[in-house]
């Protein structure tokens, strides 16, 4: 199994991206010592719009401050959404010998446009590249069947799928992964699952990636990460002689706190952007208020915050 630490990355959602650096270079030092981990991911490559901070917007000179702490690989990601389409924008593997991955998630309407864009990426930055498709509980299996039809056209090493929302039950859906699986191998990227521990069902999941065929997987320390936080580093990796990463936790606590509340649980149950949690959360609305609310999401409002739903517009 590879694992790739997104710590810095999908844990930045819970503070806007603005890790400290010195922060980073203690962490990168800790975690140096996790030979399982292949790559860490450090956030969003120059993007703008929903955070101010530096880790959802690198650029070269940060880029740049972070390969010197470490000689571990680094992964940087990019949203196809958000991002800029022209492939000199990106970091290369020449200049940034230790940017080892670039990752690009796609909603389902950017599949086919995003794919493509894939393969003059591979071109120009030299680097290895993943393809994730998030919100996949809204998938159907014509949607996932298209997903690596456009795949297999984007020349890129590993295709990902997100359970963004937290809903996933991987026994529940064994079969059928397996047969995406195998043929995501046919194909010949490796298939990875980033797995969200909204519904509890991260580690359990976890245990059964291996049968469903999946070959990567993402992991974080305290499972910070996006809504109620991925699958946990600490429950995957053996800390004996290791367990300075948990100092962290203490150490730096105030980076790694994460809501614990009802919301999230509500979200998963219905497949649907943990989005409307922080909203219902911040307006102090009570859980059985909000699951009301949610009654009459349907379509692409699942997976995109529309924010008439709760204001009852």
């Amino acid at each position: 199994m590879k694992f790739i630490d997104v710590t810095l990355r999908d844990g930045g959602h819970q503070h806007g991206f603005n890790w400290p650096l010195e922060f980073v270079e203690r962490y990168m030092e800790s975690i140096s010592l996790f030979q399982e981990v292949e790559y860490i991911e450090l956030g969003y490559w120059k993007q703008s719009g929903k955070f101010d901070g530096p880790f959802y917007s690198i650029e070269e000179k940060l880029l740049s401050s972070v390969c010197q702490m470490t000689k571990k690989k680094l992964s940087i990601m990019a949203d196809y959404h958000y991002c800029s389409h022209n492939v000199e924008d990106f970091p290369s593997s020449k200049d940034f010998p230790q940017l080892g991955l670039i990752r690009v998630c796609l909603r389902k309407e950017d599949v086919s446009e995003g794919c493509r864009f894939l393969n003059e990426l591979e071109k120009y930055t030299n680097c290895k590249l993943s393809i994730n498709f998030f919100n996949i509980t809204n998938y159907d299996e014509d949607d996932l069947a298209f997903s690596c039809e456009a795949a297999a056209e984007s020349n890129a090493d590993f295709m990902y799928f997100a359970d963004t929302h937290g809903s996933l039950d991987l026994v529940e859906n064994l079969d059928m992964f397996k047969r995406f699986t195998k043929l995501i191998k046919k194909i010949g990227m490796i298939p990875g699952l980033h797995l969200h521990d909204h519904s509890g069902k991260a580690y359990y999941n976890y245990r059964n990636l291996l049968s469903a065929g999946f070959e990567a997987t993402d992991v974080s320390l305290g499972g910070l990460g996006k809504g109620l936080g991925n699958l946990r580093l600490e429950h995957v990796f053996n800390l004996r002689g290791r367990e300075h990463i948990l100092d962290h936790l203490i150490l730096d606590q105030a980076l790694f706190n994460m809501p614990s509340g009802p919301y999230g649980v509500l979200t998963a149950r219905d497949s649907i952007t943990d989005h409307y949690a922080v909203e219902a959360e911040r307006r102090g609305l009570k859980p059985s208020q909000f699951a009301k609310s949610l009654e009459g999401i349907m379509g692409s409002s699942k997976d995109n915050y529309d924010k008439k739903i709760l204001s009852n517009e």
